[in-house]
């Protein structure tokens, strides 16, 4: 019976020996920090890949790039640890003339399943690990140029001199100053730059964008938010995203199921839109095509469209409007000098007041009906409608009225511009 007992105790010691070890096994930690660098000319380039691991550049004055690196790891196999050590630390860092190469990648994929994953390594070794993290730290020259390919890690970056360039997925870009060109091409990111003192120019899937200045700006654009205080001129092609602009001189916007809302006194706003919502504070020349649309466009001094169909245009003080042709679509504005309506049918026309210059209005259009208060502005009519529905103020003197079964033909006013109206079962109110 002895014998069985001191058994049972040696068994369960062995077991317990066996977990321990089995444990101490499955809960192998290693850290490892990799210190590279080398003399680089001030006009250099770097041309980066990173993958994985959050990034930090520091800019300085010296003419020398250098990388630390960091890397955690833990695992079941200290060959594999070692392996994975071994190819961080053979990661690419050479000079070639002024272009400095760095590739931080070490691994070709990674499949990870409850937490365990199993890495194929650059070199195609596979290898299984619990868990890894890894970090670099970088020092460059101001002066520099960079382009950098960038996936699922963090960038943090001083001012630069040299031209930028970004590649980046699933990243997140905090940047201070870029006095070159800027190119960013990014997906499922986040991004937010200070100053940007050339032009810059975004490709974006995805991506929302804090800018507090930039020069030009250009945008291809898709499902990504945009919030930027000041820019000047502003090129987008836009589908399904989100614009908020606080100030810019001129606006070329082409887009889809976009929104667009900015405080700014524009030159030059060009629109070519479908089913979407534009708020600009004002502009000094503004063209419109478009389809399903709400625009608010506040003052304006020209407005044109050629084709606009089932819209909502809101303008504010406006000199001169000119609209080739349009269908169903509602033109409100607070005031005018002279507006052109050469083809409309079945519009409104809401004028709040003429402008006490005010030379003429002239439309030809189908089931539309035309509104505007005139106040205290004189004015003359002609109208020449078919199934014509007239409210205009007793104190016009008409000066030849010939109403014959449908048509009517109507003539006016003695001072002022001219209200020219020819058309198909148009209703015109004017108030005084």
């Amino acid at each position: 019976m002895k014998t069985k007992l001191q058994f049972k105790h040696f068994a369960i010691a062995i077991l317990v020996v066996f977990a321990v070890g089995t444990a101490a096994a499955q809960n192998l930690e290693r850290t490892k920090t990799v210190n590279k660098t080398t003399k680089v000319p001030g006009d250099v380039t770097l041309q980066m890949n990173n993958y994985s691991g959050n990034l930090e550049i520091v800019t300085s004055a010296e003419n020398t790039v250098s990388i630390k690196t960091t890397v955690e790891i833990s695992g079941n196999s200290a060959a594999d640890v070692d392996k994975v050590i071994a190819a961080v630390e053979n990661f690419t860092f050479k000079l070639s003339g002024n272009t400095m190469e760095i590739d931080t990648r070490f691994y070709k994929s990674m499949n990870t399943i409850n937490n365990h994953s199993t890495m194929t390594l650059e070199n195609g070794d596979k290898v299984k690990i619990k868990d890894f993290k890894i970090r670099h730290e970088m020092h460059i020259p101001k002066s520099a140029s960079i382009k950098l390919n960038n996936k699922y890690s963090d960038i943090e970056i001083g001012p630069v001199d040299g031209n930028a360039g970004f590649v980046l997925y699933n990243s997140k870009l905090n940047a201070v100053d870029f006095s070159g060109k800027l190119n960013i091409d990014a997906k499922y990111s986040k991004i937010k730059l200070v100053n940007v003192l050339q032009d810059a120019n975004l490709v974006f899937y995805d991506t929302d964008a804090q800018i507090e200045s930039c020069k030009n700006l250009t945008v291809n654009s898709k499902y990504s938010k945009f919030d930027i205080r000041k820019t000047e001129v502003v090129t987008i092609e836009s589908y399904d995203d989100n614009f908020n602009v606080s100030t810019m001189s001129s606006l070329k916007f082409t887009s889809k199921y976009s929104d667009f809302v900015s405080q700014a006194n524009l030159k030059d706003l060009k629109l070519d839109l479908y089913d979407c919502n534009i708020t600009v504070n004002s502009a000094e020349r503004a063209f419109f095509n478009g389809k399903y649309c709400d625009l608010t466009l506040g003052n304006i001094g020209e407005f044109k469209t050629d084709d606009s169909y089932d819209n909502d245009i809101h303008l504010g003080n406006t000199k001169k409007v000119e609209i080739a042709k349009s269908k169903y679509s509602l033109f409100e504005i607070a005031s005018v000098t002279n507006i052109k309506l050469i083809d409309v049918y079945d519009d409104i026309i809401k004028i709040g007041k003429l402008n006490p210059d005010f030379s003429e209005l002239s439309m030809n259009g189908k089931y539309g009906k035309l509104e505007v208060e005139a106040g205290s502005t004189p004015f003359k009519v002609q109208f020449k409608i078919k199934y014509p529905k007239v409210d205009i103020p007793e104190s016009v003197k008409i000066t030849k009225k010939i109403s014959e079964n449908s048509d009517l033909e109507l003539v006016g006013g003695e001072s002022g511009g001219t209200f020219k109206v020819e058309g198909y079962d148009m209703k015109v109110v004017i108030n005084d």
